[in-house]
């Protein structure tokens, strides 16, 4: 086997040119096949981030009952256990407590169905950037009285910065709910239905008009990536009363799951069109090199040499022309793949406001997760073994004498 290794690699650097050529051909389809990869993970990635800090974060901590029923009746208290168990588990970065319920917005000229939303200022910006849709007036902070409006509600309501809005709702256990409040700021979410019915207040400020004195209705936690989401939810489901429940953003968000899910399926799609552009590429180099190499076989086998040997020569020069390709395309992608990971491709014009339409970051992320590198790595050298069985075809059916004539 030694001696079988020795002349195949030999073979490949006799005709330097021919074995350059296949695996650059191997080299430019891992090259594009990590790029697509990494670009389609990085994407999908950031939606999901997007979406998660922006409402349900990546792992919320509920009563049993409330994600059925969205009642403030289905709230609970964070005990001391849980807040230390929480801030000692490395995995999640941060928390924030909340309140979401349902009040009747109104002013002096109308009134609108509206969802409240209870959150502590700083640690709700820290997590989703809140502020950064303020469109007029300022944000609120820990201990505020006052309320931040979606633009469209206010709008519709006939109110601006400044103005008063009463808050009418069913509270703790029925009771009445009402208040007025000062609108502080104006939030100007890229999506309509969401700046028509949002209400932001202080967590605080929210116990109190829902009669929720140290309740909350979700524990939102941030992890470091989806991956750790799974582990962190292992982590805390023993410690939990039996009367709460854990929830991964999916369960939470089963309409953004379906949006990935779709994602992933046209990404596979198009993956797969680009490998089978590569295996025809691929298929097209090896015919031509073996036709190239008619007449150096012709004359193997004229001198004796037995057709199975050369199957073995040929064989052991296709794996290390694979893996030449394949390390060589991993190493030649991973500076571009670096790059744009850490500088995102910005988009502008209309797709940009496609993306904020959305409620999407207008940013075409890379990732640098390993996979990105593996998997196609593997499936471009199987598709080249693959393809590389045409050789033994093409040796096997080859005849002497015409092949001396080529």
């Amino acid at each position: 086997m030694k001696d079988y290794l020795k002349i195949a690699w030999r073979n490949l650097w006799r005709n330097s040119r021919r074995t350059l050529i296949t695996a650059a051909s191997i080299l430019f389809g891992v090259f594009f096949a990590v790029a697509m990869s990494s670009l389609q993970l990085g994407t999908l990635e950031n939606m999901i981030d997007n979406m998660v800090r922006f409402y349900s974060g990546y792992v919320q901590i509920q009563e049993k009952d409330f994600l059925d029923t969205h009642s403030v009746n289905n709230s609970f208290s964070v005990d001391d256990h849980l807040k230390t168990l929480i801030a000692s588990d490395e995995n999640i970065i941060q928390s924030t407590q909340r309140i979401e319920t349902f009040a009747l917005a109104g002013s002096e000229s109308n009134s609108f169905p509206s969802m409240i939303l209870g959150i502590i200022p700083e640690k709700e910006e820290a997590i989703s950037g809140l502020s950064k849709w303020l469109g007029e007036g300022e944000f609120i902070s820990s201990g505020s009285k006052d309320i931040l409006v979606g633009k469209v509600l206010a709008d519709n309501l006939g109110v601006s910065v400044s103005d008063s809005l009463v808050l009418i709702g069913q509270g703790y256990h029925g009771i009445s709910a009402t208040g007025i409040y000062r609108v502080a700021g104006l939030l100007d979410f890229p999506l309509p239905d969401l700046s028509k019915q949002v209400i932001y207040m202080d967590l605080a400020n929210c116990q109190e008009f829902m009669g929720l004195q140290g309740k909350i209705t979700s524990l939102v936690l941030m992890v470091h990536s989806p991956e750790e989401v799974t582990a962190a939810m292992e982590r805390l489901k023993p410690a939990l009363n039996p009367d709460l429940s854990i929830y991964s953003w999916d369960e939470i968000q089963p309409e953004l799951k379906n949006l990935i899910e779709g994602k992933v399926a046209s990404g596979k799609i198009v993956k797969g069109l680009l490998f089978m552009v590569i295996g025809f590429g691929v298929w097209a180099t090896i015919i031509m090199l073996m036709h190239e190499r008619r007449r150096e076989l012709g004359v193997m086998i004229a001198i004796g040499t037995q057709k199975f040997r050369i199957l073995i020569l040929i064989l052991i020069e296709s794996f290390f022309i694979g893996l030449i390709g394949v390390i060589s395309g991993v190493a030649a992608s991973f500076p571009l793949v670096w790059y744009f990971y850490r500088n995102p491709i910005y988009v502008t014009g209309k797709m940009e406001e496609t993306y904020r339409t959305m409620g999407f970051e207008p940013v075409l992320k890379f990732s640098m997760a390993p996979d990105i590198f593996f998997s196609p790595a593997v499936t471009v050298f199987v598709i080249f073994a693959l393809i590389s069985l045409y050789q033994f075809y093409y040796v096997l059916k080859l005849k002497t004498v015409e092949a001396l004539r080529a």
